[in-house]
């Protein structure tokens, strides 16, 4: 079994990891609205049963536990990302909207549980004020400087890919699906969707072939194979839980979209070994299987390194633009 790592030694230096955090506030916010819900909905003999037993009173501490936890111990950290702008834009116009959304039902609910809406509220002010410092509406900016900011994204992406301080030694398989990912969900993806820019694809995987942090392999490989050396080659289980959940995996319901079928064997990869102790070469070829059979898409079985990176650049562009679509046909803007 590999080992156990602090988790901030293990997220050290790696991209989106600020993305992930900041969905992962809103299973807090979903336990609490959830609950909240449930209390409104007792009868007058279910509170009063509740009050006898102290029943009541400890789903109250829940309640009040689960948004605190996602407004006061969050709210500086959240706060701190408005400064180093550390995620992107599309993260934070989904959780805006998210939050917006859990405000709206709060407000549906009895009086006497208003003392939750204002918390909700609170939190909603914070991430909305970030999503402006992002600066994800680019409906104030002319075509030139997009074109411009899409550019320097690109620019410091690669850079950090190819010179990761610190390194955090995830290999080239995770770190070239990482930087793909990271590019898609920034300006430059933002501007691909909306102009339908495949050339934006072609020149992150032109900019990928060259000068890569290590050098690529020489002919054809085997998928399956690469899968697997990819996930054995991470340090620990913490490592494999971490790029799963960066890939997609665990997200709330309604924040997940359809992924692209290498993206989601690598994940499910990782995952299943880190949860079973397999060995990844056993998990590998069923995680390929289960991920090209739930979806429309194809994967060969051998790859050249311009075929394998066309493929993962692709599938985060793609998934990307489904998240946007979505936000956009729930009313947000990202």
């Amino acid at each position: 079994m590999k080992r156990a790592l602090n988790p901030s030694d293990v997220a050290s230096g790696v991209p989106l990891v600020g993305d992930r955090l900041l969905l992962e506030l809103l299973n807090d916010l979903h336990t609490a609205d959830d609950l909240v819900r449930a209390t409104v909905r007792e009868g007058f003999f279910a509170r009063f049963l509740g009050q006898v037993t102290g029943h009541r009173r400890r789903r109250d501490l829940i309640v009040k536990g689960s948004l605190i936890g996602a407004q006061r111990d969050t709210l500086s950290w959240v706060s701190s990302l408005t400064g180093r702008l550390a995620v992107t834009d599309l993260a934070v116009a989904e959780v805006a909207d998210e939050v917006g959304r859990v405000g709206g039902r709060t407000e549906e609910l009895d009086a006497r549980l208003r003392g939750t809406e204002k918390g909700v509220q609170e939190l909603a002010f914070v991430v909305a004020e970030l999503a402006e410092r992002t600066g994800h509406a680019f409906g104030e900016h002319d075509e030139r400087l997009r074109k411009i900011e899409s550019s320097l994204a690109i620019d410091n992406a690669v850079r950090r890919w190819r010179h990761p301080l610190p390194d955090p030694k995830l290999g080239w398989l995770f770190g070239a699906v990482l930087l793909a990912r990271e590019v898609a969900t920034g300006p430059a993806g933002e501007l691909s969707t909306d102009k339908g820019g495949g050339h934006i694809e072609r020149e992150l995987v032109g900019r990928m072939l060259q000068d890569p942090p290590t050098p690529w392999y020489q002919g054809v490989r085997s998928v399956a194979g690469m899968l697997a050396e990819a996930t054995r080659h991470l340090p620990s289980d913490d490592h494999r839980l971490m790029v799963a959940e960066l890939l997609g995996e665990g997200l709330p319901d309604g924040l997940s979209c359809e992924r692209g079928p290498l993206s989601a064997a690598l994940s499910g990869t990782a995952q299943a070994s880190a949860a079973s102790e397999a060995d990844p070469e056993a998990v590998a070829g069923t995680a390929l299987r289960r991920a090209v059979g739930n979806g429309s898409s194809y994967v060969a079985a051998s790859l050249t390194v311009e075929e394998l990176l066309r493929q993962v650049v692709r599938e985060q562009f793609t998934e990307a633009a489904a998240r946007r679509s979505r936000l956009r046909g729930l009313g947000g803007a990202p």
